[in-house]
């Protein structure tokens, strides 16, 4: 095959959609080897039945704000791959959100489920819908108006959606009820379900606790640790909320968070009380920054700058794709960062990417690390299906192991010449591998 062409027809068959043709390219070009030394793929039309989602669901939803006003936002549901296991992936409501946008989630998803070693497919969905600012009222008919399209396309073997940014713990109640109204039934559809109907315990936190657990033992190899480590994390969402708490607790200082509005610089370093802010402002429903440095005397806010130019050892990008150029790469290297660690789904640029390949810090991609979520929502899964209940230890634990065995299959995947490691490619091939293995054994609708 000819991937060059092949990638060619692939921007005309997808125009306007750059995140997801980057997406592919980038996956792609890193297994070439593989695609080419074996002649399976290409016979049974791997790469191409990988290019495209198995299906993509679009529809309106209408809703009625308080002031009696009908609205109508547009949603999505791309259903990628099940080669692996159900299709499973958040739901995210941002009002910039594009079906390109969608299908690369949904792409990322299917080989950061992969990696995981779980029976997963990949799916992604959500809406151009803003939750912030609206009332519990609005939010609960929007949800409900959204799950009147999308219920009857999924199930606990079929399609398990998640939460993603916008939709946390409040609009997965609402959209489950209504689930739960129309299908008569109480399952496992969806995870992130509260904990006295059906949740887990270290829902939130997994996803930012899993890339502490990746990098910890990447660390532990080289015989170092977090303890007195610097980290720059953008975003205060859950993920950063996560990656903070845990950071913290190994003895790491998190000295950054952002928002659309800025970023906070905390010398001091985010714990206790400042942790537990980062709670308040997201209750808030204002996605902004800046009451933290009003909070808390001795911090600096930076309207309109994002964190990366704050000198770091390690640099956790984990708000929104995209949001990590060339110019903050080169920032990060003339301040001595030593570790690049993608917390959110492809927060880098292709042309940061770029500077970081000869950069002499170390880069895990996102679909290395951030599984943390995924892992918990399997193990939501199952505890809903044995009908029992795990610890937050029994959780935790499980989270770890599986974190553990993914950074060992990025390392066997990605050894270099000279003894190295290149992380990206080992991910990326040790996910392609396990997906382009049971499409081949499933034959040509698999």
């Amino acid at each position: 095959m000819n991937l060059e062409r092949f990638l060619l027809q692939l921007e005309q068959r997808h125009p306007g959609e750059p995140e997801f043709q980057q997406s592919v390219r980038d996956l792609l070009t890193s297994v070439e080897d593989r695609i080419r030394d074996d002649f399976r793929l290409e016979h049974a039309g791997i790469i191409e039945r990988l290019a495209e989602p198995d299906r993509i669901f679009i529809f309106k939803v209408p809703w009625t704000n308080d002031q009696g006003k009908v609205i109508v936002n547009r949603a999505y549901r791309v259903q990628y791959n099940n080669a692996l296991g159900p299709y499973k992936g958040g739901l995210r409501f941002h009002p910039q959100l594009t079906l390109g946008t969608v299908k690369m989630l949904a792409f990322e998803q299917v080989f950061k489920n992969s990696l995981t070693a779980l029976s997963l497919g990949g799916a992604m969905g959500g809406a151009d819908f803003d939750p912030y600012g609206k009332s519990d009222g609005e939010l609960m008919r929007f949800c409900q108006s959204f799950m009147l399209e999308l219920w009857n396309v999924l199930g606990p073997d079929i399609d398990i959606p998640g939460g993603d940014i916008g939709v946390g713990g409040r609009e997965i109640g609402y959209l489950f009820g209504m689930l739960k109204k129309l299908s008569r039934r109480h399952n496992g559809t969806f995870t992130g379900k509260g904990p006295d109907w059906g949740g887990i315990g270290l829902r939130q936190e997994a996803p930012g606790y899993g890339i502490i657990y990746f990098v910890k033992s990447l660390l532990d190899q080289r015989g170092d640790s977090l303890k007195g480590k610097t980290i720059a994390v953008s975003g205060f969402g859950n993920v950063a909320h996560g990656v903070i708490a845990k950071a913290t607790a190994l003895g790491a200082k998190v000295v950054t968070i952002s928002g659309p509005d800025g970023c906070i610089h905390d010398p001091e370093g985010i714990a206790g009380d400042k942790l537990d802010y980062l709670v308040e402002m997201r209750a808030s429903n204002e996605d902004k920054v800046r009451s933290y440095s009003m909070e808390f005397p001795g911090t600096a806010y930076f309207e309109g700058e994002k964190p990366w130019k704050i000198p770091c050892d390690i640099a956790i990008p984990c708000a929104i794709q995209n949001e990590l150029d060339h110019g903050d790469a080169k920032l990060l290297i003339a301040n001595g960062c030593q570790l690049v660690v993608e917390g959110a789904n492809r927060p880098c640029t292709s042309a940061a990417l770029d500077v970081i390949e000869s950069a002499p810090f170390t880069f895990i991609p996102g679909k290395a690390v951030n599984g943390g979520g995924v892992v918990v929502s399997t193990l939501e899964l199952a505890q809903n299906a044995m009908k029992m209940v795990w610890t937050n230890e029994e959780v935790d634990q499980r989270l770890q192991t599986i974190m553990q065995r993914t950074y060992q299959l990025c390392g066997q995947y990605g050894k270099v010449e000279g003894g190295g490691v290149n992380y990206q490619r080992g991910a990326n091939l040790a996910a392609f591998q396990r997906v382009a293995e049971a499409m081949i054994d499933q034959g040509t609708v698999g």
